[in-house]
């Protein structure tokens, strides 16, 4: 689906992703795991800058914070993100990829009322209205409880059963556990999680010390 290779990222003086290559099938998903700092949400950022500059595949990010706008209720919120008409809109809300959302359920309360598992599936829904192939997903289960936790695994399930592909960063091993292949962002390269598995390095070493 999408191969990306030689990715790099410098902020001035200082290298945040050096040369970073990888690849991803449809079906798939894909974690990245990393301490604070190491430049997971830069490297979701390039791959989306990359995608959208080569026209290589349709792809959409799902950044931590919900990019909504309180006062707006969820269909106004969703026109910020997408050309098509009111209309057009509410038909592809009762598609089965959007439908597993049940935004149907708050559409008439405005974004700032809704629950933090509400926001992350209305703002799931701002990026599914234009049909993504791949989603990019930036700590998908932060500030959500364990039952939106339970809904977010269900749904990344039903979209790569429905042959998408996902890249995920976060720090919950749940999602991994999801996870085709696992990679540890650390020094600004990539590491296969299975080939430091093999020399007993665990997820918990990582997140406590970094490799």
């Amino acid at each position: 689906m999408a191969k990306l290779e030689h990715l790099s990222k410098t902020y001035g003086k200082r290298v945040i992703l050096d040369d970073v290559s990888l690849e991803i099938n449809p079906g798939e998903a894909v974690g990245i795991l990393g301490l604070n700092g190491t430049g997971k949400s830069t490297m979701l950022n390039l791959i989306a800058e990359h995608l959208t500059k080569s026209g290589e595949i349709k792809c959409g990010l799902v950044p931590q914070e919900n990019p909504l706008f309180d006062e707006l209720k969820p269909i106004d919120n969703i026109r910020m993100w997408t050309p098509l008409k009111k209309s057009e809109i509410m038909d592809r809300l009762s598609s089965p990829m959007l439908k597993v959302l049940g935004i149907e359920e708050f559409l008439d309360r405005p974004a700032g009322k809704l629950s933090g598992g509400m926001k992350k599936r209305l703002s799931l829904a701002t990026v599914l209205i234009n049909h993504p192939e791949l989603l990019l997903l930036d700590e998908p289960f932060a500030a959500l409880d364990l039952p939106a936790k339970h809904d977010m695994l269900d749904f990344m399930g039903t979209f790569t059963k429905a042959g998408g592909a996902i890249i995920v960063v976060s720090h919950e091993e749940e999602i991994f556990n999801f996870c085709n292949r696992v990679y540890i962002l650390s020094d600004t390269r990539l590491h296969d999680a299975a080939e430091l598995s093999e020399k007993g390095i665990s997820y918990t070493d990582i997140l406590r010390r970094g490799l």
